[in-house]
């Protein structure tokens, strides 16, 4: 789904999957469920282009799924908060609120990925990120600003449901820090923030 002129959102996964199409970077952010990477690799051999930058919100199965097979496929440059890496490379369980989310994130467990940097060191313009933890410790919000317009990529930092933003107290780890998470990507208005799970909401 084309959400404007070149920002994507991969129809079919979960959680979300953006493509940001700016100049010569090809920027997606997360890469939905283990099993899903078929739909990322049809959107991206329909526009003829493949990503060179992946930026993963935080490293929950739905967001890191078919990350290996992105890698392996288009050999981007990753990019996850520091302390997200650890699950990603595979040197650490998910973070999970209760044994039952536990278990089904070993069901559902990606396959590792080694080659992940500090978002700390990406630098490009348009692009910055900031830290909103609570459903994860390092989670992050993605903020791409174009033509002084604001779009905020925020994981599961917020979902949307009902054309309003929530926290998930169910998944997140740390629920009163989510909830200062939330108020940090509302007061970013005007803005428009594409969640992980739902649509689209211009604040």
């Amino acid at each position: 789904m084309q959400l404007n002129d070149n920002i994507y959102r991969i129809d079919g996964t979960n959680g979300n999957v953006y493509v940001i199409i700016a100049g010569e970077n090809i920027i997606q952010v997360d890469s939905g469920m283990k099993g899903q990477f078929g739909k990322i690799r049809d959107f991206y051999d329909k526009m003829k282009v493949r990503p060179s930058i992946v930026i993963i919100t935080h490293s929950h199965m739905d967001h890191i799924g078919a990350l290996a097979e992105v890698h392996d496929r288009f050999s981007p440059r990753i990019y996850a908060h520091k302390k997200e890496i650890p699950v990603i490379r595979g040197e650490r369980g998910m973070y999970a609120k209760s044994a039952t989310i536990r278990l089904v994130g070993m069901v559902l467990k990606a396959k590792p990925v080694k080659e992940v940097a500090d978002i700390a060191e990406i630098n490009m313009e348009g692009i910055e990120t900031v830290e909103t933890p609570g459903h994860t410790p390092g989670s992050i919000t993605v903020v791409y600003t174009r033509d002084n317009e604001k779009y905020a990529f925020v994981g599961d930092a917020a979902f949307e449901e009902n054309g309003g933003l929530h926290i998930n107290e169910r998944f997140s780890l740390d629920v009163e820090t989510a909830k200062k998470s939330l108020e940090k990507i509302i007061a970013m208005k005007p803005v428009t923030v594409l969640p992980g799970h739902g649509n689209p909401i211009k604040l």
